[in-house]
């Protein structure tokens, strides 16, 4: 059995891994006087090239990203963006295509300014929200966690783990409405069941992808079901369910890559939640703080120039 240190230690290893970023390497991403994403300094021919579009602007003394200043409302934004994306799309700049949009705002629930192709969002480095769900069942022996295999033919993370339901959280969405379209098309979770989860808590992260930067908060769920459920995949994005003792989830999380990265995260946070990690264990403040401090660090760290 691996001894609690070292178990800790790898969850703490997970948090930075998802934690790596420097943010000398990003320049702002305007609208009005408000940043909304973080371009790295390696793509910013990609928005120069597209002077109909982008232009370099100085705001409150940073130097960053904007609009053309004939782009000045949600609609001429959001067409021209997405026009852009689509050029990054055909030029291979984006290698996946969604079809789905996502709102670009300071914070969530923030007014939208526009919204882009979720592929691009990373680009732009702009906060992006979405849901995880723990499905959980209480057996004799103990806790376990459904768990599914991604499909091979994923665009990313293939044939890793994954939660049951996880999903991004599109425009036009509130949250209880992804989590309920995620756990039908997921897991064929029907409305009267998934409504019973419980939202419980947020992760966040901050993290260089191959320098795009992703600016990404979870809002998690718990769901308690029978023994009797067994999921059933309905969009082909899974190819299998295993239903594991918690201890072997842990086990897997702590000792090796199968699972999709952040869902790493989201597992600690579950772990901590349901006491299988304990305040007096090695690591046990620092993991907590990293699951969900990090955003309002980089935000910080950013800001401080305006100081």
């Amino acid at each position: 059995m691996l001894a609690i240190e070292q178990r800790n230690k790898a969850y703490l290893a997970w948090i930075n891994e998802c934690n790596e970023y420097a943010i000398e390497d990003y320049v702002p991403f305007f609208v009005e006087s408000s940043i909304v994403g973080y371009i790295h300094k390696n793509n910013i021919n990609l928005f120069q090239s597209m002077e109909a579009i982008f232009v370099l602007s100085t705001i409150a003394g940073q130097a960053g990203i904007t609009f053309e200043p004939r782009l000045n409302d949600f609609s001429s934004r959001t067409k021209a963006a997405n026009d852009a994306a689509q050029i990054w799309y055909n030029s291979g700049v984006l290698s996946s295509w969604v079809g789905e949009q996502y709102d670009v705002s300071e914070n969530f629930n923030s007014l939208s300014f526009f919204t882009i192709e979720r592929a691009a969002a990373s680009l732009l480095g702009i906060k992006k929200y979405g849901i995880h769900l723990n499905a959980w069942v209480q057996k004799e022996a103990g806790v376990f966690l459904w768990v599914a295999k991604r499909a091979m033919d994923k665009h990313t993370f293939p044939g890793k783990l994954d939660h049951l339901v996880a999903g991004g959280h599109g425009a036009g969405y509130r949250i209880e409405e992804t989590l309920i379209k995620e756990c039908a098309e997921e897991a064929n979770i029907p409305t009267s069941l998934a409504q019973l989860a419980r939202p419980v808590s947020l992760v966040s992260y901050v993290m260089d992808n191959h320098h795009k930067l992703q600016q990404d908060n979870l809002f998690v769920y718990d769901l308690h079901l029978d023994e009797g459920f067994v999921p059933e995949n309905t969009d082909g994005e899974a190819e299998e369910f295993y239903l594991w003792p918690i201890e072997q989830v842990l086990a897997c999380v702590a000792t090796t890559r199968d699972y999709k990265t952040n869902c790493n995260l989201v597992i600690i946070d579950f772990a901590i939640r349901h006491g299988f990690l304990k305040p007096d264990e090695p690591y046990y403040h620092e993991i907590c703080l990293g699951l969900r401090r990090r955003q309002d660090k980089f935000v910080l760290a950013s800001d401080s120039s305006n100081e």
